[in-house]
């Protein structure tokens, strides 16, 4: 925590270059920068599950595509979408 008190005859504007210039040696900002758009690492276990959901997304596109109800690089319609995460939660 940086701290900086008013001298005797100092200006306000002096006492607040005085603490801007502290916080950037300290380096307290750009910590509170850099922790700001970090992303928590994902555990062992959550990245097996979101990788075997996708290879279950992917497996039911090919299927849907072979069948002919879907297009090749064509976003699948809702009702697809319902049915393969009903698949997922059993």
């Amino acid at each position: 925590m940086v701290e900086v008190r008013k001298r005797d005859k100092e200006s306000t504007e002096a006492m607040l270059r005085r603490f801007t210039r502290r916080v950037n040696n300290s380096k307290v900002l750009s910590q509170a920068k850099d922790a700001r758009y970090r992303n928590k690492e994902k555990s062992k276990r959550e990245q097996r599950k979101v990788a075997m959901n996708r290879q279950l997304f992917v497996s039911e596109r090919k299927k849907l595509e072979k069948m002919g109800e879907v297009a090749p690089h064509e976003r699948l319609p809702n009702k697809h979408k319902l049915k393969i995460k009903s698949k997922l939660k059993k």
